[in-house]
């Protein structure tokens, strides 16, 4: 079965100017506005700037933002008579940008350049990813890979009462629920895109209900499995759907921040975050595992972390991308809000979070990602053979206890 799944792009409209000063600037300008940037020169000041006011992780980022200035302005300066006529020239301001860039912790950062030229983009977080021990990159082909995998399960009668659908033309969007083994519920999804589904009736709503319907009714439920493998995150808005009925009351999940002002170091008080209860038929007093890989990002980490802050809780997989942020789903006035994503004239694209998490410990896992409980690295071949390692390591600890 397929279903078309739309994928929405959160965007908030943020800050940008292009005083020469540092750390701060009181005339504060939309860089969505006629801002005339002609030369590199100008995008350099116009960047430097947005980021001196946006980005949110300044208290905890190793990267001297001051330093970097000072560095790199005669640099870019040097190359301001060119415009951006030259693709020699073009080439090598933006490799500037990612080197001044490149220790940015914001694991959802991102810059994307475009020009007559061409668009080029550049994300650090997948570069120091690929630096990690058994590497696998996000792409559809795994999606399908995993969806297959189900497939051959329900085959083998060993995934039963089970809805899944596969949507390739929205990325290969994979979604299911279902019995494992007759005493598991299992549930799939590689995007929080459910909000809106809930009550329409199609099959990803289909999917959602028959997940409820297995934790109310299923007559031996001996452990639960969120699988968030290959998950890019979405709607915040989801977590009730996914977790509220493990829990009777409100729970404190963790914390939360933001910019409240252009200084760097301007915040917001920490806000905890709550996992509120939906409407239950029982409570289930059994493991309640998260299965996510270094892929996981965004929604997908936080649901990590939610999960673990469960009774029995567990987290098996590999640490998870580490891009713990939110980004904002409406395009808000830049001096109503600062902090997150902004464009400078439609050259440069900025894709950076508008908020802070820390755990109910007080750890950061923003550029570093969460630990599992139990590691189950990504085995690619065995999955091609319909074999899924990590799946089968979670099913061995709910029927084990370790």
């Amino acid at each position: 079965m397929k279903a078309r799944i739309r994928l929405m792009a959160g965007v908030l409209m943020a800050v940008c100017v292009l005083a020469a000063c540092r750390d701060e600037m009181p005339d504060m300008q939309n860089p969505r506005t006629d801002i005339n940037i002609y030369n590199w020169s100008q995008l350099f000041d116009a960047y430097w700037s947005g980021m001196n006011y946006n980005y949110v992780f300044w208290d905890i980022d190793p990267t001297d933002w001051d330093a970097v200035y000072d560095e790199y302005k005669p640099q870019f300066d040097a190359l301001a008579d060119k415009g951006f006529s030259d693709k020699a020239t073009n080439e090598e301001a933006f490799g500037m940008l990612e080197e001044l860039s490149s220790g940015l912790i914001d694991g959802h950062f991102g810059l994307t350049l475009t020009l007559p030229s061409g668009t080029v983009l550049y994300r650090p977080a997948e570069g120091r990813k690929e630096q990690r021990p058994n590497y696998h990159p996000f792409d559809e082909q795994t999606l399908e890979d995993y969806a297959n995998m189900l497939l051959g399960l329900h085959d083998a009668g060993r995934f039963s009462d089970a809805r899944l659908v596969l949507a390739p033309e929205s990325g290969n969007a994979l979604y299911a629920s279902g019995i494992l083994d007759e005493d598991i519920v299992y549930f799939r999804l590689s995007s929080f895109m459910l909000t809106e589904h809930v009550g329409t009736g199609d099959i990803v709503d289909q999917i959602v209900a028959n997940y409820h319907d297995l934790l109310d009714n299923y007559p031996t439920v001996e452990g639960v499995i969120i699988d968030v493998r290959h998950n890019i995150g979405g709607n915040l808005s989801d977590l009730p759907i996914v977790l509220g009925k493990f829990v009777d009351e409100e729970k404190m999940l963790f914390y939360t921040r933001q910019k409240n002002g252009p200084g760097r170091l301007d915040y917001t008080p920490w806000t905890p975050e709550v996992l509120k209860p939906t409407e239950r038929s029982r409570d289930l007093d059994v493991p309640i595992v998260v299965m996510a890989d270094m892929n996981s990002i965004s929604m997908a980490e936080m649901t990590t972390l939610a999960v673990l802050g469960l009774p029995k809780g567990c987290f098996i997989g590999e640490r998870t991308h580490g891009g713990t942020g939110t980004i904002a789903a409406d395009n808000i006035a830049f001096d109503q809000f600062y902090g997150g994503y902004f464009n400078i004239n439609d050259i440069l694209e900025v894709y950076t979070t508008m908020t802070m998490m820390k755990d109910l410990d007080g750890v950061n896992h923003e550029g570093v990602g969460i630990p599992p409980t139990i590691e189950a690295p990504f085995d690619g071949v065995n999955l091609l053979q319909g074999i899924d390692t990590q799946l089968e390591r979670a099913v061995e600890y709910i029927h084990t206890g370790k």
